[in-house]
């Protein structure tokens, strides 16, 4: 009886789980369906956790990623899922979805890889030349484009070097001139002190001079009051050799 109830218990709870992977299933297609592709996304990983081993929604789960933009994830999991493809065609796919999830981050070069890829399977599909040739158009776009930028940025720095160039001879110029000015003032006498010394000098000459000739003209006056004295005390001399 027990044995029973236990598998009776088994049967009842794999139905349940089955039927709980299978509603999630259904609710990430409903979300794809509405565009609602981030809860798509997650309503497949959760679908794909309780699903049985032999179940594989990689691809959906993929699909989701991409549609919602992130291109990183949806990239892995093409790649995590191409051991699964058996067929040809299967990796051809599989290639043109991670090339165009390459594309999307634009990662040309490794776009045009998987581009090839495919068509290494899959020759005919017309689709995959033409993303092949608008990655390689995009390539040489980034690429021109990278160089432009790089040229730019060289001009740039060469023009910077030359503004630093011209600041520093600029202020070596100001300092020199600086440095002048102030030797100039250092170097040069006080102006008050020069005109003070000068000044002295030139009052104490003429006033040296002045009477040395006052001395002169007061000896010659002398020497003349003193010849007419004489020359009229010959003429009048008293008898007593007074002068009266």
């Amino acid at each position: 009886m027990k044995l029973i109830l236990n598998i009776a218990f088994i049967i009842i709870a794999a139905q349940s789980f089955s039927q709980e992977w299978r509603d999630s299933l259904q609710l990430a297609r409903d979300a794809y369906q509405n565009e609602e592709y981030l809860k798509a996304m997650k309503y497949y990983e959760s679908a794909q956790k309780k699903a049985p081993e032999n179940i594989n929604l990689s691809d959906e789960i993929a699909q989701s990623a991409y549609k919602a933009r992130k291109f990183e994830k949806a990239e892995k999991i093409y790649q995590q899922n191409s051991g699964n493809k058996n067929s040809n065609i299967q990796k051809a796919e599989n290639e043109h979805n991670i090339g165009n999830s390459r594309m999307k981050k634009k990662d040309y070069q490794g776009a045009i890889e998987s581009y090839k890829n495919s068509l290494r399977l899959n020759p005919n599909d017309d689709k995959t030349r033409y993303n092949l040739s608008e990655a390689i158009r995009q390539l040489k776009n980034q690429q021109e484009q990278n160089k432009k930028n790089q040229n730019e940025q060289n001009q740039q720095d060469q023009q910077d070097q030359q503004d630093q160039k011209n600041n520093g001879n600029k202020q070596d110029q100001n300092q020199g001139q600086n440095s002048s000015k102030n030797e100039n003032q250092n170097g040069q006498p006080k102006n008050n002190g020069s005109k003070n010394t000068e000044g002295q000098h030139k009052s104490k000459l003429p006033n040296k001079t002045a009477d040395r000739m006052l001395d002169k003209l007061m000896k010659e006056e002398a020497e003349t009051k003193r010849k007419m004295n004489s020359s009229k005390g010959g003429r009048n001399t008293p008898k007593s050799g007074k002068d009266w």
